[in-house]
């Protein structure tokens, strides 16, 4: 099914220059490190070790120090880092994902857009913080499609007793984003959500989950019990909802929670649908410990786009069995 032995025989040339600039990451990793700890361990043993009133001097010296250095650490080691990776995913996706579809392609610096994120409904914060990245879009078969790894994120400030402020940033949602052509122009808004009020507090659950949907929408219940216990459905349409959600298409959603976890939410609206994956780590990124060229890297690599890309046949988007209006 995938001519990848070629594919391989390929890249590992194109990749050999790269393999000095993963080295080059290692050793500068290892330097700052080293410029980081190694004060930061001397000013701790300081503090031990001298006498009390000379102590905060260390303990000050060792704080400045921190900061300093995990500035140096992150700043030298993390540009020579997302050197290599963007050059690295430059010279392997594009062919990766030729293998699986030549209608498709990848920008490394590009993601979704944050008003993309948000017209999707499927999150009711608007983040603070925005980023998205590793784009791909194209066609899969007869379906476009576009995703992008997103970490949105919503800022929280709080004041202690003594009238000094916090701010942190929490997360709203970290992993894939998924936006596919549906082939049909829905005339509602329906959406799937993980059932974690029911799930937590059994029948009285369903008070909470009445909550939990979107402007004008209703809280559907389905005949499918195990859907049922894993999702929450809301639309502003009932029997759109109902005709989308037919037997097949809950049993591939379920599918697709047993391989993506119980946070996965869906959202069916306009002529797309909108897949929120979550992350269980970098997407696409390889690993400083590996060399450049190392063929099962680079296998590891294919199976995670056919993993994220399978979505099509998965939810069957290739059959055309509505027209669009």
């Amino acid at each position: 099914m995938r001519d990848l032995d070629a594919i391989l025989g390929e890249l590992t040339p194109r990749l050999a220059p790269l393999e000095a600039d993963r080295l080059e990451c290692r050793r500068l990793s290892v330097i700052y490190l080293a410029v980081l700890l190694i004060p930061l361990a001397i000013g701790v043993l300081g503090a031990i070790a001298v006498k009390e009133d000379t102590k905060i001097y260390f303990i000050i010296g060792s704080v400045v120090w921190f900061a300093i250095g995990f500035v140096l650490y992150a700043v030298k080691a993390g540009q020579a880092k997302s050197r290599y990776l963007v050059a690295y995913k430059e010279a392997v996706v594009p062919r990766l994902l030729a293998l699986i579809d030549p209608g498709l392609r990848h920008e490394s610096g590009a993601g979704l857009s944050e008003a993309a994120f948000l017209g999707t409904e499927l999150f009711t914060t608007d983040p603070d913080r925005y980023s998205s990245e590793d784009l791909i879009e194209g066609n899969v078969g007869k379906t476009f499609l576009q995703l992008a790894e997103v970490d949105a994120e919503e800022r929280r400030t709080s004041t202690d007793s003594k009238g000094n402020t916090r701010t942190t940033y929490v997360t709203i949602f970290k992993g894939l984003l998924v936006i596919a052509d549906f082939h049909k122009h829905f005339q509602g808004r329906t959406f799937v959500f993980p059932d974690t009020a029911e799930n937590l507090f059994g029948n009285f659950g369903r008070f909470f989950q009445k909550l939990g949907g979107r402007s004008e929408t209703s809280l559907i219940r389905l005949e499918d019990p195990e859907f049922e216990k894993a999702f929450a459905v809301y639309s502003t349409d009932e029997i759109e909802a109902r005709y989308i959600l037919s037997t097949s298409m809950m049993r591939r959603l379920l599918r697709l929670r047993e391989r993506f976890g119980d946070g996965l939410r869906v959202a069916f609206k306009e002529s797309c649908v909108a897949l929120a994956v979550p992350g269980r780590g970098s997407f696409l990124e390889p690993r400083l410990g590996v060399a450049a060229a190392d063929p099962e890297q680079i296998r590891g690599l294919l199976v995670e786009l056919d993993h994220v890309l399978a979505l099509v046949e998965e939810l069957d988007l290739n059959t055309r069995i509505w027209t669009k209006e």
